[in-house]
């Protein structure tokens, strides 16, 4: 059999499990090549507490070029196109040839698009989160508000994790009284693709707190000048403090490779994760999944893991003479820090008709040891 090329776009969450299941399951002379623009990876369900300043991101963050001890090729550049049809990507300026393609290049973060939006603290990536620490340690009275600039956004429980922490931040410093912490959204209601099972516990966290919720609200414009949020409907709200959701547009590759529509994201089969070309597969955050009543799965880590898993054993069986059998079932789970020291589990599955089955645990203690378990399990076992 002649060697293969499997190539993977983006070392985030789904790529990395993807090249390491590949090269566990391929003998060596088939080539896994790993490829990001950035050499460092950081892990995304810690972002809030590097926000709260109980984790540092170096703690976080791993050299993606550590991956080459385990036969895995890592090639640092930017993925400039991609033709799924002749089977050729192009890597800053340098042609590369695959027999399969996994994508798994995330979303990116746009700012533009909304005005006022780029001058928003965010904890959605880590250099935003180190700022905003930084800034709630001299923030001492005033209204905190929250925002989800637009949808979709992924981890979309991050909104509300961000929220009860920050209450929780405020009421240990003994500030929470001249504090006021309200959270916007143009969801009907916090994660609606979860079903109502989950979205009743959530609300009930929130009222417990005392955290304002406004639901149905698109964002149009922020006036920092005046400290005001404007909506597409005419309302407005004001903020001392601004907490926002950058943007999620689907990479402009993928757009003009034509794995994706002009301004939507890589249409798949949601067993499978194939696209409509050939040996060429897309996975987390960068795909679109339908569900039932105009719902989309969410764009979150547990979903680009658990589609990586079945990707790369279909390819290898494939590659070893034998049947892809492998299907994700939609199957996820996501731990809410609420407070120091507890958090709640989400979990279920999306999948299931009419409505997700997805409950909510917690909080406890429990799952918050859980959640820094799996911290340390998941930078151990990738890195």
């Amino acid at each position: 059999m002649a060697a293969k090329r499997i190539l993977i776009l983006g070392a985030g969450t789904g790529g990395l499990v993807a090249a390491h299941r590949l090269r566990r399951m391929l003998d060596k002379e088939h080539r896994v090549i790993l490829v990001d623009r950035s050499p460092v990876y950081s892990f995304a369900p810690s972002f809030t507490w590097v926000m709260l300043g109980t984790r540092d991101a170096r703690r976080i963050s791993r050299d993606l070029r550590s991956v080459q001890k385990k036969g895995i090729e890592f090639l640092l550049g930017e993925v400039q196109a991609i033709d799924p049809t002749t089977k050729q990507v192009i890597v800053s300026e340098r042609p590369i040839d695959f027999d399969y393609l996994i994508v798994a290049l995330g979303a990116d973060y746009f700012s533009d698009e909304i005005p006022g939006l780029g001058q928003c603290w965010t904890f959605y990536h880590i250099e935003g989160a180190e700022g905003l620490h930084e800034r709630l340690e001299t923030f001492a009275s005033g209204r905190v508000a929250i925002v989800v600039s637009s949808l979709p956004t992924k981890c979309p429980a991050a909104p509300y994790e961000g929220a009860l922490l920050i209450d929780d931040y405020f009421r240990r410093r003994r500030l929470r009284h001249d504090i006021d912490i309200h959270v916007y959204t143009p969801e009907p209601a916090p994660l609606p693709s979860a079903g109502p099972t989950a979205v009743e516990p959530v609300l009930e966290l929130l009222s417990s707190r005392e955290i304002g919720f406004t639901p149905g609200c698109a964002l149009a414009e922020i006036d920092q000048r005046s400290n005001e949020m404007k909506f597409s409907d005419g309302g407005a709200a004001s903020f001392d403090l601004l907490i926002a959701t950058p943007v999620h547009t689907c990479p402009a590759v993928l757009r003009h490779s034509g794995l994706a529509e002009a301004r939507g994201w890589v249409a798949v089969d949601r067993e499978t994760l194939a696209t409509g070309f050939e040996d060429v597969y897309a996975i987390g955050d960068a795909t679109e999944i339908p569900l039932s009543d105009d719902r989309t799965l969410p764009k979150a880590g547990v979903f680009a893991h658990g589609q990586a898993e079945v990707v790369s054993r279909n390819i290898a069986a494939e590659i070893a003479g034998g049947q892809p059998i492998w299907a994700f079932g939609g199957q996820g789970n996501r731990f809410l820090s609420t407070e120091a020291g507890k958090a709640a589990m989400i979990s279920g599955n999306f999948f299931t008709e009419p409505e997700p089955d997805v409950k909510v645990r917690g909080p406890n203690r429990r799952w918050h040891w859980a959640k820094v378990g799996f911290e340390r399990l998941w930078l151990w076992r990738w890195f």
